[in-house]
C-alpha cells in the first residue's frame, strides 16, 4: 500500500511540472528536474522571507496570471497594498498564477523583462516545509469560475491531502488552519458591492446618454464551473439600476457576448449613432484580452472598439495610455483602491477551508 500512495504521489508530481515544461518535450528526467528546480526556487524565498520576518502566519495572493507589463505593475500594486495594510503585518506575504502559459511566457520574456512566477503548489507546499500555523489564500479572480475552482479544489485540498507525502501530518491535521478568501463577486451580495464601486468610479462616463460597457472573459457553458458566469447579468443588472447606460459583456460566455451586448443596447430603443461608448475590463488586470479584444492595438480588425465604430459609435484609442481623451481604459480592477477594498475584506472574513478525508 505505501509503495502504490509513493508512486501515485511521483505520478502527481511529475504532472504538475508538465505545465512549467516546453511544448514536446515529454522527457520525464526533465520535467521532474524542473519540478525540483522551481520547488527549491521558491523555498528558498519563503525560508528567506520566513526568517527575516519571524511570523507565524502565511498568505498566498493567487490570480490568473499575464504578461504584460502594465499588469504586472498592477500585480506588485496589489501585493504592496496588502503588506501595507496593519491587518495583514503579521503575515507574510506571497504571490502566484494559476496559468501555466503565463508562467512559461513570463520567463520568456513576452511583453515583459524574464521573470519567475509559480503555480501555487509550489507556494504552498514551501509554505508547509516552513511550518506556518495559518495560511490565508486570496483569489484574484472576479468570478467563482474555473481558475478559482481550481485553486480551491485542486491546488489547496492537494497541499491539505499531502499530496508529496514530505509534510508532517500531525502538522497538517493539528498544527495549521488554511482559509480560503472567495474572488472578487464570489458571493450575490459581491456583485452589488462591486456595482456600487463602478459607478462611483465611472459614473462620468455615462452622462448625456453616453455608454459604458465593461468586458469579461467568462467561462465556457459546457464546463460545470458552478454557474460563475451568472455574475456577469447580475452585475449589468445590478449597475443599471444605478444607470442605464453601463453594460456587462463577456469574450467567454454563451449569449453574452459582443453581438448580445450590442443587440441589448439596440433594445433600448435609443439612438446609437454618434453615441460616445467608454471600454473597461472586467478583470484584475488589463492583459491580452484588454489589449486585443478590447482595444485592437495589436490585433486590429477583431475588436471591441472597431465593432462599435463600425456600427456609428465613437471609441476613440490612439494607443497612448495617458490621453485622457481616449475611450479604452488600459487598466485592471486591481488598480482601484476601492477594489481592492472587496478582495481584502474577503481575506479578513475567509472560513476556515479541511481536507475531506476520504473512506
Amino acid at each position: 500500500m505505501k509503495k502504490i500512495k509513493f508512486l501515485l504521489m511521483a505520478f502527481v508530481a511529475m504532472t504538475l511540472s508538465a505545465g512549467f515544461v516546453a511544448c514536446g518535450d515529454d522527457d520525464n528526467d526533465t520535467q521532474q528536474s524542473n519540478f525540483e528546480r522551481y520547488m527549491s526556487d521558491v523555498e528558498t524565498q519563503v525560508k528567506a522571507k520566513k526568517a527575516q520576518s519571524g511570523n507565524k502566519k502565511a498568505l498566498l495572493l493567487v490570480a490568473f496570471g499575464s504578461t504584460w507589463e502594465n499588469a504586472h505593475k498592477t500585480f506588485k500594486n496589489i501585493v504592496a497594498d496588502y503588506e501595507g495594510d496593519a491587518a495583514f503585518k503579521s503575515y507574510d506575504v506571497y504571490f502566484a498564477f494559476t496559468s501555466a502559459i503565463c508562467i512559461n511566457r513570463s520567463r520568456e520574456g513576452e511583453h515583459y523583462a524574464s521573470q519567475d512566477f509559480y503555480a501555487p503548489n509550489y507556494w504552498l507546499e514551501a509554505i508547509g516545509r516552513e511550518k506556518y500555523e495559518e495560511v490565508r489564500v486570496q483569489s484574484l479572480h472576479i468570478i467563482p469560475g474555473e481558475e478559482f475552482l481550481r485553486l480551491r479544489d485542486s491546488y489547496i485540498k492537494d497541499f491539505k491531502n499531502n499530496i508529496y507525502g514530505d509534510l508532517d501530518n500531525k502538522y497538517l491535521e493539528e498544527g495549521v488552519k488554511v482559509f480560503v478568501g472567495g474572488p472578487l463577486m464570489a458571493e450575490e451580495e459581491d456583485v452589488e458591492a462591486v456595482a456600487s464601486v463602478l459607478n462611483n468610479e465611472f459614473s462620468k462616463y455615462v452622462q448625456n446618454g453616453n455608454l459604458m460597457a465593461f468586458l469579461g472573459h467568462g467561462n465556457p457553458e459546457n464546463k460545470n464551473y458552478g454557474n460563475g458566469n451568472i455574475r456577469y447579468n447580475q452585475l449589468e443588472e445590478a449597475l443599471q439600476e444605478k444607470n442605464s447606460n453601463f453594460f456587462v459583456a463577456t469574450v467567454d460566455q454563451k449569449d453574452n457576448l459582443l453581438e448580445d451586448l450590442y443587440d441589448r443596447m439596440k433594445q433600448q430603443n435609443r439612438p446609437l449613432q454618434g453615441v460616445t461608448i467608454t471600454l473597461h475590463a472586467l478583470m484584475c488586470i488589463a492583459g491580452d484580452h484588454a489589449h486585443n479584444d478590447m482595444s485592437g492595438i495589436e490585433n486590429e480588425g477583431d475588436s471591441w472598439r472597431e465593432f462599435f465604430v463600425e456600427n456609428g459609435l465613437k471609441c476613440e484609442y490612439d494607443g497612448n495610455d495617458a490621453n485622457p481623451a481616449n475611450n479604452c481604459i488600459l487598466k485592471g480592477l486591481g488598480d482601484y483602491a476601492s477594489i481592492r477594498a472587496i478582495w481584502k475584506q474577503h481575506t479578513k472574513d475567509a472560513e476556515e477551508m479541511f481536507a475531506e478525508e476520504e473512506e
